[in-house]
């Protein structure tokens, strides 16, 4: 059985009288991906960005390797972040430098790469993500799509162990969808485990391992794909649904 990397125990997550999370368990095992759904408003992005600092929680405890890392002041979580990779749903791309300064940004950040080293990286990482010869091009010349795809190419350049993927797919036609599942399913084929927030249910059938549904701060459902198109939760039922 495949050792467990991540660890979520009991947390809890207010922002003033709001209660997001009421007591979350969650586990993440090496080379698996997650689907995490829930109705706007659940918390799905909080959790993500809860697990790599960004939010802190209020109450609970986040293990990686069986090491706390969610009561860590920021330079020590630094190298965490390097391991847990943060994908965000624009791309969260710098406009004001091209696709090789975004991607080669953490590089030069963390590492003693020589810039050849750098920029034989940086390629490695354009053929991975199906734009190859695209160093000189700005963002704002590439589709939504290939924003997202550059910017999950900067969030793996560090070869993380687990990465976050905050609705990947959101705003994408059908073939730009097909586009970004088919180069997060490349990524799992090399080990990489996973947290997928979507509202893409086809997506994340066709991509995950586990589903779980977040409902009104808590845990419902937490279940192979199979067994979530087959249940019988009203809620979980809605979800199905919503899948073709």
């Amino acid at each position: 059985m495949s050792e467990t990397i991540l660890e979520l125990k009991n947390i809890h997550k207010r922002f003033g009288k709001n209660n997001i999370h009421q007591g979350i368990n969650l586990s993440l095992k090496k080379g698996e991906s997650l689907g995490l759904l829930g109705g706007s408003g659940t918390g799905k992005s909080v959790l993500l960005r809860s697990i790599v600092g960004l939010e802190r929680i209020d109450q609970g405890e986040i293990l990686f390797h069986n090491k706390r890392i969610d009561n860590l002041d920021e330079e020590k979580l630094t190298p965490y972040r390097i391991k847990i990779s943060y994908s965000f749903q624009t791309g969260a791309l710098f406009d004001s430098i091209n696709v090789f300064e975004n991607i080669a940004y953490p590089l030069f950040e963390h590492t003693h790469f020589s810039y050849s080293q750098i920029k034989d990286r940086v390629g490695e990482m354009l053929k991975l993500i199906d734009l190859p010869d695209r160093e000189e091009v700005m963002p704002s010349d590439l589709s939504g799509g290939m924003q997202k795809r550059v910017g999950m190419a900067r969030a793996m350049i560090l070869n993380p162990e687990v990465i976050l993927y905050d609705e990947p797919t959101a705003g994408l036609d059908p073939a730009n969808t097909l586009n970004v599942v088919s180069l997060m399913q490349r990524l799992k084929e090399k080990g990489l485990a996973s947290i997928f927030v979507t509202h893409d249910i086809p997506s994340a059938l066709m991509l995950c391992d586990r589903i779980v549904v977040l409902h009104q701060g808590k845990i419902i459902f937490d279940d192979t794909p199979l067994n979530f198109q087959a249940s019988n939760d009203l809620i979980v039922k809605k979800f199905n649904a919503t899948k073709d």
